[in-house]
């Protein structure tokens, strides 16, 4: 539980003074496809968030930090982001990660959290929607990629500790 709160600290100090890159190359000119990151209200105080944070290590600016950045100085209270990307049409690794996010630092202190980090690879193929999902439970949290219109994954799974309740 302490990680997420000192996740949260490290990714708003960050949020700062880190340098985002788009999903693609500045000097991509090809066709692209969309996917979009989840981000999952839960209750009014905790979100679960399914996103990309990099592509062949390019850092995205991600859901969680938009989420995190809209919602300073609500509170006890959080409204989700979710973000997008234009990926270009051709094999690439994706660092994906599922986490719990609560409204405030204190939150995620007193109730279950998780986080699973990790990269898969994706081939996106033309005229296809993709998302970001997952799963967050006591007895697992994962992250995959999956094909919009079947539901079906199109990468593999990166899995690991439930919320443990």
């Amino acid at each position: 539980m302490k990680s997420s709160l000192c996740l949260a600290a490290c990714v708003a100090l960050l949020a700062g003074c880190a340098s985002f890159e788009p999903a693609a190359p500045a000097d991509y000119q090809g066709p692209t496809v969309n996917v979009a990151d989840q981000v999952l209200p839960v209750s009014g105080q905790l979100v679960h968030v399914f996103e990309i944070r990099r592509v062949d290590g390019r850092r995205l600016l991600s859901s969680s930090i938009a989420t995190l950045n809209a919602n300073q100085g609500r509170g006890f209270s959080v409204t989700p982001v979710a973000l997008s990307n234009e990926l270009p049409l051709r094999p690439a690794r994706l660092q994906l990660l599922a986490t719990t996010q609560w409204a405030a630092p204190i939150l995620a202190m007193t109730h279950p959290t998780c986080q699973t980090e990790g990269e898969v690879s994706f081939t996106p193929q033309d005229g296809r929607h993709y998302r970001v999902a997952g799963r967050i439970a006591p007895d697992e949290c994962a992250v995959w990629v999956e094909d919009i219109e079947s539901g079906q994954p199109v990468t593999s799974k990166v899995t690991g500790k439930g919320t443990g309740r």
